[in-house]
């Protein structure tokens, strides 16, 4: 059965026993995605602010949740404008309306599942850790395991042909797929009357980066929009107090009076009309266009570069100290694969103390059969919140300080943050020198393209930011280097216990030796 509207068709399958056998696998494969360890330790790791006074934080967790509430919210509009009376009032149509708003949900809580630690800047991380990976076999391996669960298709398209010798990367939405497919594994003759690899191809499409053409799918569609949609309206209003609107900018100023729910509720109506009016949603659509607005007005906020290199001032994610902290944690795996658990583990690290309960998580699952080291090590680590990185990190500090070079990790120096701060600053040198060699005039130097990011950030912390965000950046300063000065002393900790170590053994050598007894 055919039922349209405008140029949207919705093919609805009529034999209602098939329908409701999949519905219950559908429900039963939520159920498995909301008790899975990887869903549940999302409320552990931040979506935007990293720490917030008096105030609950908002998790990926909540987006995640969000996503899919809104998700399901669109489905249900689609069907609701497609209604015929003589269909929508039968069991068919309610069957098949609830399939759809099924499959959405599932798309939307997985979305995510592969995020990591500390939000994108875990993910830069994790990034330049698989860039430095170099033996061929390695790769090879890690190839053929990608090509199960993306497909020949998708991995062609990543560039990753026979006979690849390039650097491979991460994105988070592949590994969500690695992790939801891990869910089906499990049982897959649990899931085997539903289209697992529709879902599989609207995780990967959420991410435009990694999938810039826009799904097929109408379901894929509406997750990756929806996706947008809840961090660029929930992010701005973390932030929209920092914020101050020009005169010229009266259209987003009323946009701003709205609250978040009546926003998100006129775009939920808006994409259901455009996807009915044009049979799809696409990426360019008026009604996201005032929400990419919102987005630009807080990017320049939340990712300014200061004066010194440094970012996460107003979000107070010690973004450098973060980078290496999950850089250590990579390498420090990949050296000691043996100290990768294998048995189930409990932790009690949520962001928000009310939702405080312990979470198990089965380390099990993170070495498949066919999974390289490097692989072990990512699916391992997907598993930490950020608080578990940093605990982790000062358990292998002081691991590292009582046992001496061979065990745990060294503390961060000050010439590691320096090192991504000058990292961070080249990038924004080059961002504007690529401009200028665009526009055919790249005439200045790197020193005076410093002094040009400088006097925009001056200028951008006078006219850009009110009192408050000025004062936030001034105490997350002053908490940024309480942390790194915790890491100095960790240092000095490191190399006084060395400086002993090494001295008591040189007196071992400086005692006089006892002479041996003669035999009589």
């Amino acid at each position: 059965m055919l039922i349209y509207k405008g140029k949207l068709k919705i093919e609805l399958e009529e034999n209602i026993n098939d329908l409701k056998e999949q519905i219950k696998q559908l429900k039963n494969l939520k159920k498995a995605i909301l008790s899975s360890p990887v869903y549940n330790v999302l409320d552990g790791k931040t979506q935007m602010i990293d720490k917030k006074i008096d105030e609950e934080i908002r998790s990926r967790l909540d987006h995640t949740n969000n996503v899919a509430k809104i998700s399901k919210r669109i489905i249900g509009k689609i069907y609701d404008l497609c209604s015929i009376e003589q269909i929508s009032s039968t069991e068919i149509f309610r069957l098949n309306k609830q399939k759809a708003e099924l499959e959405a949900e599932i798309i939307a809580l997985a979305h995510d599942l592969g995020h990591t630690p500390f939000g994108h800047n875990g993910e830069l991380a994790l990034n330049e850790f698989m860039q430095s990976i170099t033996d061929e076999e390695t790769i090879s391996k890690i190839i053929d395991n990608r090509i199960k669960y993306f497909g020949v298709e998708y991995e062609e398209q990543q560039g990753h042909v026979e006979g690849f010798k390039g650097k491979l990367s991460f994105e988070h939405n592949e590994q969500s797929v690695i992790e939801f497919s891990k869910i089906i594994e499990q049982n897959p003759k649990a899931f085997d009357k539903i289209d697992t690899k529709k879902m599989i191809i609207g995780i990967l499409a959420h991410s435009i980066s990694r999938v810039p053409e826009v799904p097929n799918d109408l379901t894929a569609q509406i997750v990756r929009q929806t996706d947008k949609v809840e961090y660029r309206n929930k992010d701005y209003d973390e932030v929209k107090k920092y914020i101050v609107f020009r005169e010229d900018e009266k259209d987003i100023q009323d946009y701003n009076k709205k609250s978040c729910a009546e926003r998100i509720s006129k775009i939920v109506e808006d994409l259901a009309n455009e996807a009915i009016d044009k049979g799809k949603i696409d990426d360019e659509n008026d009604s996201l266009k005032q929400c990419k607005r919102l987005r630009r007005k807080y990017d320049n906020l939340v990712y300014f570069i200061g004066e010194d290199g440094k970012r996460g001032l107003i979000t107070n994610d010690n973004k450098e100290r973060q980078q290496l902290i999950y850089k250590k944690l990579l390498e420090y795996y990949y050296r000691n694969q043996e100290r990768i658990p294998t048995k189930s583990l409990s932790y009690t690290y949520p962001i928000n103390s009310e939702k405080e309960n312990k979470r198990v998580v089965s380390f099990d699952s993170t070495k498949g059969k066919t999974d390289t080291l490097v692989e072990q090590v990512i699916n391992y680590i997907n598993t930490f919140t950020n608080e578990k990185c940093i605990q982790t990190y000062m358990r292998l500090v002081k691991e590292r300080i009582v046992k001496g070079e061979g065990y745990g990790i060294e503390p961060i120096t000050e010439e590691d943050i320096e090192e991504r701060k000058q990292n961070e600053i080249r990038q924004q040198i080059e961002k504007i020198r690529a401009k200028d060699i665009y526009r055919g005039r790249e005439t200045h130097t790197d020193q005076e393209y410093l002094a040009i990011l400088q006097s925009r950030y001056k200028k951008f912390v006078q006219n850009d930011l009110t009192e408050e965000a000025r004062n936030a950046i001034q105490i997350n300063r002053v908490e940024h280097e309480k942390e790194n000065e915790q890491d100095r002393m960790l240092l000095i900790a490191m190399q006084e216990a060395d400086a002993k170590r090494l001295e008591l053994e040189k007196e071992k050598y400086r005692r006089p030796q006892e002479p041996e007894e003669q035999e009589v």
